[in-house]
């Protein structure tokens, strides 16, 4: 079984992504689309907890959470223009999570 804070991360990560996609119907396309989803609807009797966990954590695997790089990142911030001494100066690597974290940045789907 899943850590189930870790599942109700991803499930909201999940919505804000299909948001996101969909903005005039964020459920669709959703791997929970069909099930009835207990996010939304308050009759949820029918609703299979162990498929919901299933669907959420593939997602997530599927998705995982990335931050951008150094470079796409100041780039963003300080309105800076791509050249080449600059890709050069900066790491293509993406910014680790708990700098990422420090800084206030949200992640970004991977590509």
């Amino acid at each position: 079984m899943a850590d189930f804070v870790q599942t109700m991360k991803d499930w909201r990560r999940m919505c804000q992504y299909m948001e996101k996609l969909h903005p005039d119907d964020s459920c669709c396309g959703c791997p929970l689309e069909g099930y009835g989803c207990p996010a939304i609807y308050e009759d949820n009797n029918h609703v299979d907890y162990d498929d919901v966990e299933k669907n959420v954590t593939t997602w997530a695997a599927e998705h995982p959470v990335v931050y951008p790089t150094w470079e796409e990142w100041l780039s963003d911030k300080y309105n800076l223009a791509y050249n080449d001494d600059f890709r050069l100066a900066m790491s293509r690597e993406p910014i680790p999570a708990d700098i990422a974290q420090k800084l206030g940045i949200e992640p970004k789907e991977a590509r």
